[in-house]
């Protein structure tokens, strides 16, 4: 038994002695060295160092922060540490240690500080002071005074007072992955990860999140109370969303109860119960949600409405949705779908679907039950990324004649009387072949009908298309080429098929002037010698089908060598064929003398053509030396060209393109008539007629030679521009019975100075008119005008322009690269290629861009009509944030201002603010109108504004 014992005494002191040893070792590390006089190392016991006034404030602060989270309050000096009864001096070194429980966490807890590292063992803490840090897997806290609890697995930070400032420094900044958290005192549990936090500041994608004092839970959400969520960066917010209680959904979206808007700290009295707003992340889903219409009152007679409001839906990564309504008060409504799509390194494109029935706020029109028209617009952009040997686009703009009359406010659009859409696909087969298919449709929308003011007669054409070619080869080079002459000869082939569908019936001439005969079918007189113009609906589609063609075109396009003559001529002789296939064609019967029937029949037919011929063109110039101060000379370039063209005879019996008809002709003589199988159906590449063709044109261009201003610079002289250039042509058949001589047209183009650039046009008609029943501008006669006294040629048309722009020197030198020193996105600087009229560049100080067009128009007889207008368009920043834009112009014809808006934009740093005045609209059906609109920037809060509209009706007061 005494064995026994005295086994258990030495077991014991073991026991003792090692515990003692683990402490003076923990102790050792913390134990601060101070350097005495001879620089030796000293351990002061039983005092307190002499310490800084920041290190009593913080152990002050310690303590009031343990007591209010219900902890034993430290009784620690911050300059020293109690170790079994002995204080020990705090060091100034960085110490370094981790903490670990492998039963409790997962990871290791690694903490630093700056001042000292005080450890109470026990009470199982760790205390660090100043610039302390703990990482914890992908968290790390940063704080000034950062105290660790290894049994209950918790950290505890908080700033300190600056006596000098008597300021917070140092204050707890927590950051949990790529989130991060401003604080003034946190409390967190490695093991359960919940939080309790005081006085918080995260920014949220564009959001910024501020509360007093907040809850973390298990899952990484935030609920804070007394809370605002704003997307100002100022430490001042301009405008936030106040709300007592907020759930922050981590990286995902804010849940707010009872919010209302606060606005240069003024509080607004409208609230609202309950707000939600998504964060956009980029290669993410996104979030679905309620778009909030917007309202106002309609300038065309609707009454009031709410608009454009609905639902979004996040599909995926790649596409999205968002269907739309609108609603107005007079019975109008609208619905629309949107989606944009986008798959990387391949493709990205747009869709958009608009309905509206529109019924007129006229009482009369409802009585009578007018006024109602049925709206669409269909909106298509597809963008492919070129990738391999085929592509495919499109870039559609289908609408219903009166959409933009009615849908849009945006002046260019409203204005807009066309619209073209065009679908296609290209694939390259090998080498040399090539495939193509296309679908187009033009519109134009017609004019506006005085007593309804709806645009009526509108033009719809419908093009489908596909083509298939082989590229041109030199078949005498393909090997072994050696740059002989005849190598250069070039062969290739393309075939090209069109359907088109019009609501545009052709016109049909029935006068025996025309045809050459007299004629015993029923004809739709709607027709005769004009356009019969259909609504585009689906009752009309067999009239237009009836009238629709299909037309193939073939060609084999060939090149020949070119030759010098002369050494300054170029020769080219040149050689082609075109054909063209049909699926219907005409034939002919004579029912009695003089009088034939012609018949329709769907049967495919064929039709070609080929020519001979050869081009001569040179170049010669002209100085006039004059020897100036600065003007050293003037140089005259003309460019002379003339090519000769000749085209068989194709009306003989052996090609099968011509009947063959004897008839009675008005004076009961016989003759025989060549009449066309296919006149009228195809686009004619030939009229069969045997033809020799003198073609020629004259350009000139005129520069002067300039003598640098400065001696010391790079080029003695330089090139000024004086006429870029001045062209005239035509042609003269020398195989035609009568009119074998063209049209005169004459084209010129200049810039003067470095602004101001003209443009000018004209087309001379040498022959002499006649009045003709038919013909409103008569009959050409086979006279030249200057023979019978008319000069030398009736001036058929004549347009210029010109046009110029005023900026700021530097805005236009030293304005940076699409792209270059920019912080946007690729997306956004697409968005803003896409819609160019929402953004505002506030950069530019001004710019003025002033146009002047006359246009005159006289075909033969018919009456002179001209077209004269200037149109001015500019913007001024008044100040960084404030720019004016405006857009105006005169018609002189109608004595009149055109379309005129003047817009207001300002920008309020996290607000957009514009208003915009139509004072004159330039019709009736639309009146002026001025519209005010304030918005965040923020794409978070995108529906966040206030918007207002009003039309003036009673236009007297302008």
């Amino acid at each position: 038994m005494l064995e026994l014992k005295k086994k258990a005494i030495i077991i014991s002191l073991i026991s003792v002695s090692l515990i003692l040893f683990g402490i003076v070792g923990c102790v050792r590390k913390s134990i601060p060295k101070q350097t005495g006089p001879a620089g030796a190392s000293v351990a002061t016991e039983g005092k307190v160092s002499e310490g800084g006034k920041r290190d009593a404030i913080a152990q002050k602060s310690s303590s009031a922060i343990s007591d209010s989270l219900g902890l034993q309050t430290d009784s620690l000096a911050v300059d020293s540490v109690l170790v079994n009864g002995v204080m020990v001096a705090k060091t100034d070194s960085i110490a370094a240690d981790t903490l670990t429980n492998p039963d409790d966490l997962q990871f290791v807890v690694k903490y630093t500080a700056q001042d000292s590292t005080i450890m109470e063992v026990d009470k199982k803490e760790v205390h660090l002071y100043g610039n302390a840090e703990v990482n914890y897997g992908t968290i790390n806290l940063k704080a000034d005074y950062i105290r660790l609890n290894w049994i209950t697995n918790e950290v505890f930070a908080m700033g300190s007072l600056d006596s000098t400032t008597s300021k917070m420094i140092g204050e707890p900044i927590f950051q949990d992955g790529a989130t991060t958290y401003n604080t003034k005192e946190i409390r967190y549990n490695f093991k359960s990860k919940k939080a309790i936090i005081k006085g918080i500041v995260t920014q949220e994608g564009d959001g910024n999140i501020r509360g007093e004092r907040v809850k973390k839970d298990e899952e990484g959400n935030f609920y804070i109370h007394k809370a605002m969520y704003t997307t100002c960066t100022l430490t001042h917010p301009h405008f936030y969303i106040n709300a007592p209680k907020i759930k922050l959904v981590h990286q995902k979206q804010v849940i707010s109860g009872p919010f209302n808007m606060v606005i240069s700290d003024v509080p607004l009295p409208i609230a609202l119960p309950f707000g939600f707003f998504p964060f956009p992340k980029k290669k993410e889903i996104g979030t679905s949600g309620i778009i909030f219409p917007t309202y106002g009152e309609e300038p065309n007679g609707r009454g009031f409405y709410l608009r454009n409001g609905g639902y979004y839906f996040a599909i995926s990564e790649y596409i999205n949705a968002q269907v739309t309504g609108q609603i107005y008060s007079t019975g109008s409504w609208g619905v629309g779908l949107a989606s944009t799509y986008s798959k990387r390194y391949r493709y990205n494109g747009s869709f958009s679907f608009n309905y509206n029935r529109n019924k007129s706020g006229d009482e009369i029109d409802q009585l009578t039950k007018k006024g109602v028209t049925n709206d669409f617009s269909i909106l298509w952009s597809h963008a492919p990324k070129p990738r391999g040997n085929s592509t495919f686009s499109a870039n559609v703009n289908v609408s219903s004649n009166s959409y933009n009359q009615f849908q849009e406010f945006n002046v260019q659009k409203y204005t807009s009387n066309v619209a073209s859409s065009s679908v296609q696909y290209n694939r390259t087969i090998g080498q040399y072949m090539r495939a193509a298919a296309s679908l187009r449709v033009n519109q134009n929308f017609g004019q506006i009908n005085p007593t309804t003011q709806i645009k009526e007669d509108g033009k719809t054409n419908i093009n489908s298309n596909f083509s298939f070619g082989v590229n041109q080869i030199a078949p005498f080079a393909l090997k072994n080429a050696r740059g002989r002459w005849f190598e250069s000869f070039r062969l290739g082939m393309d075939f090209t098929g069109d359907y088109a569908l019009s609501n545009v019936l052709t016109s049909i001439d029935t006068s025996y002037t025309s045809l050459g005969f007299r004629l015993t079918n029923e004809i739709d007189t709607a027709r005769i010698n004009q356009q019969e113009i259909l609504d585009f609906s689906v009752g009309n589609l067999p009239d237009m089908l009836r009238d629709a063609q299909f037309t193939g075109n073939y060609s084999l396009p060939i090149s020949l060598p070119n030759f010098k003559v002369f050494r300054f001529i170029n020769l080219t002789p040149s050689m082609s064929l075109n054909g063209e296939v049909f699926t219907k064609q005409y034939r002919y019967t004579e029912v009695e003398p003089g009088y034939i029937r012609m018949d329709t029949l769907n049967k495919v037919g064929t039709q070609y053509s080929y020519n001979f011929g050869a081009g001569l063109n040179t170049r010669f110039y002209g100085t006039f030396f004059v020897g100036g101060k600065r003007l050293e000379a003037i140089r005259h370039t003309v460019i002379p060209s003339l090519s000769f063209t000749y085209t068989p005879d194709f009306t003989g019996s052996s090609f099968g393109f011509y009947q063959k008809l004897n008839i009675t002709d008005l004076d009961g003589n016989q003759k025989e008539l060549s009449l066309s199988k296919f006149n009228g159906i195809g686009s004619g590449i030939s009229n069969g007629r045997a033809s020799s063709v003198v073609s020629f044109s004259l350009n000139n261009s005129f520069e002067m030679k300039l003598r640098s201003k400065s001696d010391t610079a790079a080029k003695q002289f330089e090139k000024v521009s004086l006429l870029d250039n001045l062209s005239l042509g035509g042609n003269y058949n020398l195989l035609a019975d009568s009119l074998n001589l063209s049209n005169i047209t004459v084209n010129a183009n200049a810039r003067v100075g470095k602004n101001l650039n003209l443009n000018f046009n004209m087309n001379l008609d040498p022959y002499s008119y006649v009045e003709d029943s038919y013909y409103t501008q008569g009959k050409k006669i086979n006279k030249f005008a200057i023979t019978q006294g008319e000069g030398l040629a009736n001036l058929q048309n004549l347009g210029f322009t010109l046009g110029t722009n005023f900026s700021p020197k530097q805005s236009s030198d030293n304005k940076p690269k699409p792209g270059e020193n920019s912080t946007s996105t690729p997306e956004q600087r697409e968005f803003i290629q896409q819609n160019p009229e929402i953004y505002v560049d506030y950069t530019i100080p001004w710019n003025i861009s002033l146009n002047y067009n006359f246009n005159l128009s006289k075909p033969g007889l018919s009456k002179t009509t001209i077209v004269q207008a200037v149109n001015v368009t500019g913007d001024l920043s008044l100040t960084k944030n404030f720019k004016i834009s405006g857009s105006t112009g005169f018609d002189f014809v109608a004595f009149k201002p055109t379309i005129t808006q003047l817009t207001l934009y300002r920008d309020l740093h996290c607000w957009d603010m514009s208003f915009s005045w139509t004072p004159f609209a330039g019709s009736r059906t639309r009146m002026s109108n001025y519209s005010f609109t304030l918005k965040v920037k923020s794409s978070i809060l995108q529906d966040l504004k206030v918007s207002r509209r009003r039309s003036f009706y009673d236009q007297s007061a302008y």
